[in-house]
């Protein structure tokens, strides 16, 4: 993924990213909330030698205190120090839990000791730091002392005792809920990204592509219904642009061998191959093609009820031999568009569409008609689609934006070619309209133009 994928997944998954930063900003209040005061009491120390009147042996002097005060800072932490600060103050605890309270700092360069001491009361705070300032001292002397009846060379002098503060340093509450936010915003982007990589959906042209199907086009998202809206011929909608730009890059597929026969796919069901077949058709008829529209899902037919032709004669009639196709080949309108619908469902499907009957019938389709189009069960429950386009001049498959995942989709563009089908290409429908490359140009000017009250049929592309 690259930066404007991941602007993309932010963009998409902003919910998310949201609702993260507002728990991590509540994580940190409550933290806040929940947590016990702290207080801190600090105290400052000197350590020198003691002066013998000698300029040189001052100078050593100082030289060594200030290599010994980095020792010291470990000595603040000891046992020797703090069992005597736990008897005088009359602690429940131990020098190691005690030491987890105290810290100590010696800045390089001097002869400064500061020790500090974190505690749930600001007086015991204070007095812990005293009595460690206290002890301290006396720890010092007795371990410089070369033996018990020498004097210690080292003396620690107490610069600033320890005061009780009544303010305390933790909770911070503009510290919890920056680290709150934070925490939130880091985790929803991780969310939201790892949603965008673990999504296998398919959503760009480019994933058609890359899956070896060359992309005719995208489809805007509809309006929605009960029944798909139809191209009207002079409709300048995003969708029926569309539409007109994905037959003019059918015909030039093969521009040697034009497709005349063409038959519509998807991986799955639901994912709208026969609105697009229905409005493929008409896009074509109303171009001044002959074009014919044929029922070919004899599942689950859809076609007769969008464009509310009889159903109860069509294509299975004609292969059975009780009709002529001139019979049953019902024409839409003054669209010029003609529309063979499926007729009674056989018990075998796959058997009849693969028959030879229904190749002679193809062929016969073919040579009266610019462009045939055939409507067909999808391919992967079934292999009625990949028989069909075996005879075709190639197939179109419909994929739905967000919902077809590329797995689905390579399944299905291997089944037609493990049947020598040709693979024309595919179609991206129900395509958000922000995101469709149509919304840019209407709104540059080439608007919706909406159909007239005389118009039966408007536009939609998914059901």
């Amino acid at each position: 993924m690259d930066l404007v994928d991941y602007l993309r997944a932010l963009r998409k998954h902003w919910v998310l990213v949201v609702l993260s930063v507002l728990l991590g900003g509540g994580a940190g209040f409550g933290t806040y909330a929940t947590s016990a005061p702290v207080y801190r009491a600090d105290c400052l120390m000197f350590v020198s030698m003691y002066d013998t009147g000698n300029a040189a042996l001052l100078m050593q002097g100082s030289m060594f205190a200030q290599q010994r005060v980095q020792s010291y800072t470990s000595v603040l932490e000891s046992p020797k120090v703090l069992e005597p600060v736990i008897r005088d103050l009359g602690l429940d605890t131990t020098p190691r839990a005690l030491a987890e309270h105290v810290g100590s700092n010696a800045p390089l360069g001097t002869v400064l000791v500061e020790v500090t001491v974190d505690e749930s009361s600001p007086q015991l705070a204070a007095d812990v730091a005293n009595s460690v300032a206290k002890h301290f001292g006396t720890a010092v002397t007795e371990l410089e002392q070369a033996t018990p009846e020498t004097v210690s060379p080292v003396r620690i002098t107490v610069l600033r005792p320890a005061e009780v503060r009544s303010d305390p340093i933790a909770p911070d509450l503009a510290k919890a809920l920056a680290l709150g936010l934070l925490a939130g915003a880091v985790l929803g982007t991780g969310l939201a990204v790892l949603r965008e990589v673990l999504d296998t959906t398919v959503k760009t042209l480019t994933t058609i592509s890359d899956l070896g199907a060359p992309a005719l086009g995208s489809v805007p998202s509809g309006a929605g219904g009960e029944r798909p809206e139809l191209v009207v011929e002079g409709s300048r909608s995003p969708q029926s642009e569309a539409l007109r730009q994905i037959r003019a890059n059918l015909q030039f597929a093969d521009v040697d061998h034009p497709p005349r026969l063409v038959v519509v796919t998807s991986a799955l069901p639901g994912e709208g191959k026969s609105t697009t077949a229905v409005n493929l058709a008409l896009t074509s008829a109303t171009a001044g093609l002959r074009t014919i529209l044929v029922e070919g899902d004899l599942r689950l037919p859809r076609v007769a009820d969008y464009l509310g032709v009889e159903d109860s004669a069509g294509l299975t009639t004609v292969l059975a031999g009780r009709a002529d196709l001139d019979d049953v080949l019902q024409p839409y309108g003054d669209t010029g568009l003609s529309v063979l619908a499926a007729g009674p469902i056989p018990l075998n499907p796959a058997a009849l569409l693969g028959s030879r009957h229904m190749s002679e019938l193809l062929q016969r389709l073919r040579d009266r008609a610019d462009l045939v189009v055939v409507d067909s069960p999808p391919l992967l429950p079934v292999a009625d689609a990949a028989v069909l386009a075996r005879q075709a001049d190639g197939a179109v498959v419909v994929v739905k934006h967000a919902k077809t995942t590329r797995e689905h989709l390579a399944r299905g563009l291997e089944r037609l070619r493990a049947v020598d089908a040709t693979v024309l290409g595919g179609v991206l429908t129900m395509v958000p309209t922000k995101t469709s490359e149509y919304s840019c140009a209407y709104e540059y000017g080439y608007g919706y133009q909406p159909a007239t009250p005389d118009d039966a049929e408007h536009v939609l592309l998914e059901r």
